[in-house]
């Protein structure tokens, strides 16, 4: 399974297993259910810019062309 990701900073914490920043040192070890599936093969990150990220007209006011750009995206069709 491939799993989209526009933020480097969780991509580079699941590929660890650590946190980096001490801001994120709360995250419990417990919580790292998708580090055991990564280091299994079972699922893979992949980062995605912020532009491309089809959830997102699913979960964000968009304008315009980036509107549908990610629709047809979502629907499987050409811009």
């Amino acid at each position: 399974m491939v799993i989209e990701q526009d933020n480097q900073s969780a991509i580079q914490m699941m590929e660890r297993g650590k946190t980096t920043n001490p801001l994120s040192k709360h995250i419990n070890v417990r919580y790292f259910f998708i580090k055991d599936r990564i280091d299994n093969g079972e699922i893979i990150l992949e980062y995605v810019p912020t532009e491309e990220m089809v959830a997102d007209v699913l979960t964000k006011p968009l304008q315009g062309a980036q509107f549908r750009k990610l629709r047809a995206k979502l629907q499987n069709l050409k811009e």
